[in-house]
C-alpha cells in the first residue's frame, strides 16, 4: 500500500483557514425556491423563500431571484424591466448576489429581489496585454485553469478559490500577495448596469467616482457585468517557514518579505490560538519563485478537500488539545514536509474544506487592519478582550496589504496587515448578541490605534463605528443618493448604515 503523503496545500494551510472556515458556493440555503428559467421573475413571491449567507445564521425571506444570462448585454436586457418596475414603485429593491459568501445580508434583501450573477460567467485573456475579460458572476476557480494554460496567474485574489469575481471587486478583496493593494488596482475597467438600466464603462480615467465607489461598494452602485483585470506570470513557488513572536511581527515580515533584496511575491502568518500561546507566537510564511519557471505553463493542482486536513481543523473546534495539535502542525511539521508549489495551486483551493456543517454551531469571520506602527498594540488588545470574552477562536490569519487609492471606501488608506479572525459560535439570538458584544470591543480597539475593520461580516458595528472606521461613508452614501434616488439597489448593509 502507498504511504499516504499530504499534498503541497494541505502542507502550507495545516489546520488553518485561508479565508475562513465557510460554507462555498450555496451559501448554506435553508429553503430556496430559486426560479425556473434563467431571467424568468415569478408572479408572486411563493411561500417560505428564504436564503441564507456564509453566516448560517441569516435566514432571509426576499421576493424572489433573478438569473443573469452568460452575457452581459443580455443580462442588461433582462434586468431591466424589473429595473423599471422598481423605479416606477410596482416592485420592491434588488440586491447583487455571487456565491453569498458575505455574513451579514450584503448579498440580500429582506422582501426584496436578488439578482444571481453567477450564469455570466464568461472569460476571455488577451495574452499580449497581460488583462483577462472575466464576467462578474464567474468564480477564481473558473479563471485559474484559463490562465494557468498560458502561463498566467491573478495578480490579487482572496487564497481561495471559491469566491465570484464580482463578489471580490464589490468587496475590494485580497488576499496573500505581498507588496500589493487591494483587487482595486489591478482592475483595467469594467462594465457596469446602472439604476436607470444604462450599460455604462468606467475605470482609472473614465467614470471615475462611479468606479471607485464601485469597487468595495457593495453592489449598491449598480450590477458590475464584467471587469478587465490584470494578471500576474505563474511559477512555482518555494516556501519558507519562519517562527516569530507575535509582537515582532513588522519587524521581522518587514525583514524576510519586505526588504529590497526579498523575493517573496506571496507571504501569510499564522497566530497562535494555542492556549498555551494564545496571540503571542506566530508563523511567517513566504514564497518565492524559482527563476526558470517565471511563465511557464506548470500543472494545476486538482482543488483538493482532504479528509485528513478538514478533521484537523474541526477537531480543534472547541478542543485545547485539538489547538495545541494544529499549533504544533503547523509550526513544527509543516516547515519538513512542504515542497515546492505553482502560485495556481496555491490558490486554487476552496474554503469549504473547513466549513463548518455542524446544526447547532457556524465560523464568523472578523477582519481587522492596522498600520504597522500599531499592529503590536492591537494584538495586546486583542489577546485581553477575547480571553475576557470566552468566545472560542479558531484562527488567525495575518495579510500584507499595500495602500488603496482607488477604492472610495477604502480600508487600506496606508500600508496595513490585515488580521483575519475566524470564531465559532452557536447558531442562536443569544449566542449573536455575545458575539456582537465582542465585534464592538474589538472594534473599538482597532479604532484607538487608528486602524479599521472590513464590512463583508456581521453588521454588529455601530452606526457610529462605521463613519469612524470608514471616514468616506457618508460622501458615499450621498453619491448614492445623487445617482440613485430611489434607491434601486439596496442590500441589508445599506438598510443597516445609510
Amino acid at each position: 500500500m502507498a504511504r499516504w503523503r499530504p499534498t503541497r496545500r494541505q502542507v502550507l494551510t495545516h489546520g488553518a483557514t485561508a479565508a475562513g472556515a465557510l460554507a462555498v458556493g450555496s451559501a448554506a440555503t435553508l429553503a430556496v425556491s430559486d426560479w425556473a428559467a434563467e431571467g424568468a421573475m415569478a408572479p408572486g413571491p411563493p411561500p417560505g423563500a428564504l436564503l441564507d449567507d456564509a453566516s448560517r445564521i441569516n435566514p432571509t425571506a426576499v421576493r424572489g431571484v433573478l438569473y443573469a444570462a452568460p452575457a452581459p448585454d443580455d443580462t442588461a436586457r433582462v434586468v431591466g424591466p424589473l429595473l423599471r418596475r422598481i423605479t416606477a414603485g410596482d416592485d420592491p429593491a434588488l440586491a447583487v448576489a455571487g456565491v453569498r459568501h458575505s455574513m451579514g445580508g450584503q448579498s440580500m434583501l429582506a422582501g426584496g429581489w436578488v439578482l444571481d450573477t453567477r450564469p455570466m460567467n464568461q472569460i476571455s485573456l488577451d495574452s499580449a496585454s497581460r488583462v483577462v475579460r472575466v464576467g462578474a458572476g464567474a468564480t477564481w476557480r473558473d479563471l485559474i485553469p484559463v490562465l494557468n494554460a498560458a502561463g498566467f496567474s491573478p495578480k490579487v485574489m482572496q487564497s481561495n478559490h471559491d469566491f465570484s469575481v464580482g463578489g471580490s471587486l464589490s468587496v475590494n478583496c485580497h488576499g496573500w500577495h505581498t507588496d500589493h493593494p487591494p483587487i482595486a488596482a489591478t482592475v483595467r475597467g469594467l462594465r457596469l448596469l446602472t439604476a436607470a438600466g444604462e450599460v455604462v464603462s468606467c475605470g482609472p480615467t473614465e467614470n471615475t467616482e462611479l468606479f471607485g465607489l464601485v469597487l468595495g461598494g457593495y453592489g449598491l452602485f449598480g450590477v458590475i457585468l464584467e471587469a478587465d483585470l490584470d494578471v500576474w506570470p505563474n511559477a512555482r513557488y518555494v516556501p519558507h517557514f519562519d517562527s516569530v513572536p507575535a509582537l515582532d511581527y513588522v519587524e521581522e515580515f518587514t525583514r524576510l518579505v519586505l526588504a529590497p533584496d526579498s523575493t517573496a511575491e506571496m507571504a501569510y502568518g499564522r497566530l497562535s490560538v494555542d492556549p498555551r500561546s494564545f496571540l503571542e507566537e506566530a508563523v511567517i510564511v513566504r514564497f518565492t519563485p524559482e527563476a526558470d519557471t517565471v511563465g511557464a505553463v506548470l500543472p494545476l493542482a486538482a482543488p483538493d478537500a482532504s479528509s485528513l486536513q478538514r478533521a484537523v481543523f474541526r477537531n480543534s473546534a472547541g478542543s485545547s488539545l485539538g489547538k495545541m495539535l494544529r499549533w504544533t502542525l503547523e509550526r513544527e511539521a509543516a516547515p519538513w514536509l512542504a515542497g515546492p508549489i505553482s502560485r495556481n495551486s496555491i490558490q486554487n483551493e476552496p474554503a469549504a474544506v473547513f466549513a463548518d456543517h455542524s446544526a447547532e454551531t457556524s465560523d464568523i469571520l472578523h477582519e481587522y487592519f492596522l498600520p504597522h506602527a500599531t499592529l503590536a498594540k492591537f494584538i495586546t488588545a486583542a489577546r485581553e478582550i477575547i480571553q475576557r470574552s470566552g468566545q472560542e477562536l479558531l484562527n488567525v490569519t495575518v495579510r500584507d496589504v499595500r495602500r488603496d487609492t482607488r477604492s472610495a471606501l477604502a480600508y487600506a488608506r496606508e500600508d496595513v496587515f490585515g488580521l483575519v479572525m475566524n470564531f465559532r459560535q452557536e447558531r442562536t439570538a443569544e449566542a449573536d448578541a455575545r458575539m456582537r458584544t465582542l465585534t464592538r470591543e474589538l472594534i473599538e480597539a482597532v479604532l484607538e490605534v487608528n486602524g479599521t475593520y472590513y464590512l463583508p461580516y456581521r453588521l454588529h458595528a455601530t452606526r457610529e463605528q462605521v463613519r469612524r472606521a470608514y471616514p468616506g461613508w457618508d460622501a458615499a452614501m450621498a453619491a448614492k443618493s445623487r445617482m440613485d434616488p430611489l434607491p434601486v439597489f439596496r442590500n441589508a448593509l445599506f438598510d443597516a448604515y445609510a
